[in-house]
């Protein structure tokens, strides 16, 4: 078949004068595989292994019909006003939007989420469907000015959504090719909380993006070379630990079905006598040293009876791991504040592989620190 050469832009796909049903062959020096969460070559590279969470996600976008509901003075980012119930418990979350049909009336979106594992006993996506349907009257978010409540049977509905975001605890996904180097949400990069992968995709793309071209420009695209560019974070996977928490077992005892509820609660009102340089770093998917310390602090201060079910609640294990992972953000935050002021006295003296290992160094350790905020 033709072949095209190039990274991409124009020449890269020359589909014009490629003959139906022949082949045609991209050669370059580097893929960048931005697939996202169901990329095939993510799936090879990860050996085709479940993921350890999955978090579900059902919706609308809808506007009333035949009562006032719809308040878009506000919004929420998480929500809950139910139990845990059948091994689950509901989030929710909505704002304001715009009718895809054209309409001149206020549309509402409202989602409703869970944190699970990817156990087949779980119920499908068309059952989650039907129970976001049969609580949404009773979620305060979607409720008018005048305390209106919508009429499932009448509202009008733009469109629908559901779908399911996977997440893996060994993230971001080692290099384990050579010339194949994952970006955004096949990386792993996102939250295993938050699931933001456009947004965890523009939080590293400047770091991404430079590598890259350092990397290129160093002729370097063997995995080895290229593993630097996927470093272990120790801000992401002190997450695990959170998602652990809001997540139940499937078949699990649960003496107390607001356990997630209390928790969540609790977590969100430390956060908020502690202050925005706190709250609006961990809403951001930027987990800190001190603000993870002063939070869970906090909580034992104002919440101590809270403490000793949540740890049963949990378990050893996941906190174990934790505090690995915790102490290894406590070495980062510390090495990057040493690194950050002595790689620029001394860059000028190193060779260019030296400079781009440097340069990679100092960039995990700000990320996984979260000093990118």
């Amino acid at each position: 078949g033709d072949k095209a050469r190039g990274a991409g832009g124009d020449g890269a796909f020359d589909t014009e004068t490629a003959a139906e049903g022949s082949k045609v062959e991209v050669v370059g020096r580097l893929m960048v595989d931005a697939m996202g969460n169901f990329s095939p070559v993510m799936r090879q590279a990860r050996g085709y292994q479940k993921p350890q969470g999955v978090c579900v996600v059902v919706g609308s976008c809808a506007r009333a019909g035949g009562t006032d509901w719809v308040d878009n003075s506000f919004g929420d980012l998480i929500y809950s006003f139910t139990p845990i119930k059948d091994d689950r418990q509901y989030f929710w979350e909505a704002f304001p939007s715009q009718d895809l049909h054209g309409s001149k009336k206020e549309s509402r979106t409202s989602y409703m989420f869970a944190y699970l594992d990817a156990d087949p006993r779980r119920p499908s996506l068309f059952e989650i469907f039907d129970d976001y349907l049969e609580l949404l009257p009773g979620y305060s978010g979607v409720r008018g000015k005048t305390g209106a409540v919508p009429d499932v049977a009448n509202i009008e509905a733009s469109r629908a959504l559901f779908g399911i975001f996977p997440s893996y605890t060994d993230s971001p996904l080692p290099v384990k090719f050579d010339r194949i180097l994952q970006a955004g949400d096949s990386s792993g990069l996102q939250s295993p909380l938050s699931f933001g992968g456009f947004g965890s995709l523009l939080r590293h793309l400047e770091r991404t993006s430079t590598g890259i071209a350092e990397a290129l420009d160093l002729d370097l695209a063997k995995k080895q070379d290229l593993a630097i560019l996927q470093p272990y974070l120790p801000s992401l996977s002190v997450m695990w630990l959170f998602q652990n928490a809001m997540y139940v077992p499937v078949g699990k005892s649960v003496t107390d079905p607001e356990i997630i509820n209390k928790v969540l609660k609790s977590n969100f009102k430390t956060m908020e006598k502690l202050g925005s340089g706190v709250m609006m770093p961990f809403l951001q998917d930027v987990i800190q040293a001190s603000g993870l310390f002063a939070t869970i602090a906090g909580m034992s201060v104002f919440d101590p009876l809270l403490v000793p079910p949540l740890l049963v609640w949990v378990g050893p294990v996941p906190v174990v791991i934790w505090g690995y992972h915790f102490a290894l953000l406590l070495a980062y935050s510390a090495a990057y504040q040493v690194t950050k002021a002595v790689l620029p006295l001394v860059e000028e003296q190193l060779d260019p592989m030296e400079k781009f290992q440097w340069r990679r160094r100092v960039e995990a350790f700000k990320y996984g620190s979260g000093g990118d905020y």
